[in-house]
Order: C-alpha cells, then sequence, then structure tokens
C-alpha cells in the first residue's frame, strides 16, 4: 500500500465496519509479525491493522531509505495518512516499546486522527536506564556491533534479538518459543548506522506529557511488572504526569508483556477499548492482577 509516497506492507484483521485499531511495533529495526499472536486476539471488537515501518520488514527498502526519510516525524505522518487512506477519520492507536513514542507524536502533529492511544512497553523519558538483575544479565549474550559475520541484512538485529532474551521476556521456560517468534521476525538492518551514528530524532516528542494533556483524549499505559528495558517506574511517571490516563501492569511480564502473560496484557486493552477501564488518581499503582484501576 503506497502511504505519503513509501510503499507500506499492512495485515488487516477483522470485520472493517468494527473501530479501528492501528499498531505501532517497536525496534524499530524488527517487524509486526512479533505482536500479531496477541493483538489478532482483538480482531472481534476491532479492526485491528499491522503494518511494517518504513524500512522494515515488508515495506519499502530497496533501495535503502535515507536517514532523513526515516525520522520519527514521517513515521507519525505515515500514520496519520494510513488511517485516513483506509477509510476512517480517526483511530485507536497501540504503540510498543519504540512504537510508542512514534504514536505519541501521532497525536501531536496529527490529534484528530487518534482516538484513543496505548502506550505499550515504552517510555515518555529519555532518562531511563535499564535494571536487569544480575542473575538474567549473566544469562545475556554479548554481540559485537562490527563483527562480520554478522554484516548480512538484519543479522545483528537477529542476534541481537536473541542475546537479550533473558531481559525481554519473564517467563524463561518458554523461552523455546520466544525464539521461535524472533525466527519468523524479519529483521532488517536499514536503521542500524543512522542509529549508530546519532542521525536519528528520538521516537517520542519532547514533552510527551505535555503532548498527551494538550491532546486530551483517553491513555492506557500498558507495562510488565517485571520490565527490564525500561523500569515500571517510567509508567507510574508518566501516569502522575497525565491525569485520568489509565495505568495497567501485567503479572509476571516483562518487555515483551504481550508474550509473558497475553490474557491479562489483552484484558486492560479489552477493557479500556470498551470504556470499562476505571482511570486512576496521579500516581496510583495500577496493581498487579492485570486489571486497570
Amino acid at each position: 500500500m503506497i502511504v505519503n509516497g513509501i510503499d507500506l506492507y499492512v495485515r488487516r484483521l477483522g470485520d472493517p465496519a468494527l473501530p479501528m485499531l492501528v499498531v505501532i511495533h517497536g525496534g524499530p529495526t524488527w517487524d509486526h509479525s512479533y505482536l500479531l499472536p496477541a493483538v489478532g486476539e482483538l480482531a472481534d471488537i476491532a479492526h485491528v491493522v499491522l503494518f511494517d515501518l518504513r524500512g522494515c520488514g515488508r515495506s519499502a527498502r530497496v533501495p535503502p531509505l535515507p536517514e532523513a526519510a526515516l525520522q520519527p516525524d514521517l513515521l507519525a505522518d505515515d500514520v496519520a495518512a494510513l488511517i485516513r487512506q483506509l477509510g476512517a477519520e480517526s483511530a485507536d492507536v497501540l504503540g510498543f516499546s519504540y512504537g510508542g513514542g512514534v504514536a505519541m507524536r501521532v497525536a501531536d502533529q496529527h490529534p484528530d486522527v487518534v482516538r484513543r492511544l496505548i502506550l505499550a512497553s515504552t517510555t515518555a523519558y529519555g532518562d531511563v536506564e535499564a535494571r536487569v538483575p544480575a542473575e538474567r544479565a549473566a544469562m545475556c549474550g554479548t554481540v559485537a556491533r562490527d563483527d562480520p559475520a554478522l554484516a548480512g541484512d538484519g543479522a545483528l538485529s537477529r542476534a541481537m534479538a536473541h542475546a537479550a532474551l533473558p531481559a525481554s521476556i519473564w517467563r524463561l521456560d518458554r523461552a523455546d518459543e520466544w525464539r521461535a517468534v524472533l525466527d519468523r521476525v524479519r529483521f532488517s538492518s536499514d536503521w542500524n548506522g543512522p542509529f549508530a551514528a546519532g542521525a536519528l530524532r528520538p521516537a517520542r516528542p519532547d514533552d510527551p506529557a505535555a503532548v498527551l494533556n494538550a491532546w486530551g483524549g483517553p491513555v492506557l499505559i500498558l507495562h510488565g511488572e517485571r520490565e527490564m528495558t525500561f523500569p515500571p517506574a517510567v509508567a507510574r511517571r508518566l501516569h502522575a504526569e497525565v491525569p485520568g490516563s489509565v495505568l495497567a501492569i501485567v503479572p509476571e511480564a516483562a518487555h515483551m508483556a504481550h508474550f509473558d502473560h497475553p490474557a491479562a496484557w489483552l484484558a486492560a486493552i479489552r477493557d479500556f477499548l470498551r470504556g470499562t477501564g476505571r482511570p486512576g488518581g496521579a500516581g496510583e499503582d495500577g496493581g498487579t492482577d492485570g486489571r486497570t484501576r
């Protein structure tokens, strides 16, 4: 599908007559497939639209897009244009990890196209350090960016994803299942050079809390209780800074909360999309049972 002059790979699930839910994957060197098993379950209540970001997966990559074409404000423009080209005036938007920053930019740059916003396993802040317990860190592999064996397309990102497995999921008893998920991802290398060179702006806008408050729509902050990449404190911080937002803490789940505890992850989204999530007071914890409070 051609969007803003870029050929984007788009996958649609569910009845187009249902409210649209657009899903923005993370990485950004990943594709949308690692989210598909979970978000596909929402096709009974939403017209689910997944796509690969420009420069990723099956979307336009040849010739490689210049770094100027990979900036996050353009990704936000793609999301807004995709929504409109699919015939909707507005849509619910779910941004996962890096995609969460892009989702906040959509609310900033195109506030009228976002009906509800779901920020999953992401951060609104740049001053965040991963907190990986020593025993988990010892399990993680080491990847050298200059390893010639990783020069193939997507090879570096794939190796990094596998090496980070102990810090990405909580359920290590399901490690082989997660490896199978990673094996299906179409990793890409287009973003690696610009990212390493510091040529890409952060996915999130300059002041996300101010953006969300100015936009004023419903926000679900969805975070794993055992998140190590973006510790849960960042979710609670944003919840406190955006009054009326809903915070849902997914129990026994790390960064890939949709994989660790899909039932609780999906239940929080369903409650939110149906309007049954109960906004909590600023700073209130969403609990450890996966329910919105």
